[in-house]
């Protein structure tokens, strides 16, 4: 029997492993859900904005349901290139790939700023409120918790949610903040 050799686009999705024909030899799949190869999926820009690994600028959305019940707009998350001057104002790509903060991502299966936001705009389970206009995304974890923060911004066609830092932090970083959305155990 030949085996025949696919390869995938890097947003696929790690459900087509599941159903994979038994004949097609695929690529192998961390634990995160993203490719094992190093360079497998370089990070790309659109001007300003930084594209998910399937090209989009949208890398999740608040969506109008929860939007409703977190008495917020919804919209879509994106992620830009942004700045880090080391100064308050600070944010993007820029900001969450600072040095010291690059070496937690790695240390936590993550590349890139991209793949941390990724990650967490697309299954976030939990929405707390962050400082002023800004919200702050959870996704839980075993040992840390990861978070994203973001603030909506105005756009010509569609405001969309900017996502401003990313961390990764212990379980208890969000013990003092306010929750005002956590996902129910059937889902949406």
């Amino acid at each position: 029997m030949r085996l025949k050799k696919i390869r995938l686009v890097c947003g696929d999705p790690p459900s087509l492993l599941e159903n994979r024909d038994k004949n097609v030899g695929i690529q192998k799949w961390s634990k995160r859900g993203a490719m094992e190869e190093e360079n497998e999926c370089p990070v790309q820009h659109d001007g300003e904005y930084v594209l998910t690994k399937g090209g989009s600028k949208d890398f999740g959305e608040i969506l109008p349901e929860i939007a409703l019940e977190i008495r917020r707009q919804a919209g879509k998350i994106r992620l830009r290139t942004g700045a880090h001057e080391g100064k308050r104002g600070d944010f993007g790509e820029k900001h969450i790939e600072r040095p010291e903060r690059l070496k937690q991502l790695n240390s936590n299966g993550y590349r890139n700023a991209r793949d941390l936001v990724q990650d967490v705009a697309s299954s976030y389970d939990a929405i707390f409120k962050g400082d002023g206009l800004r919200v702050i995304l959870s996704k839980k974890g075993t040992s840390t918790d990861t978070s994203i923060f973001v603030e909506l911004t105005p756009a010509e066609g569609e405001d969309f949610y900017d996502v401003k830092t990313g961390l990764i932090a212990r379980k208890n970083y969000l013990k003092n903040k306010t929750p005002l959305w956590r996902k129910p155990q059937s889902g949406v």
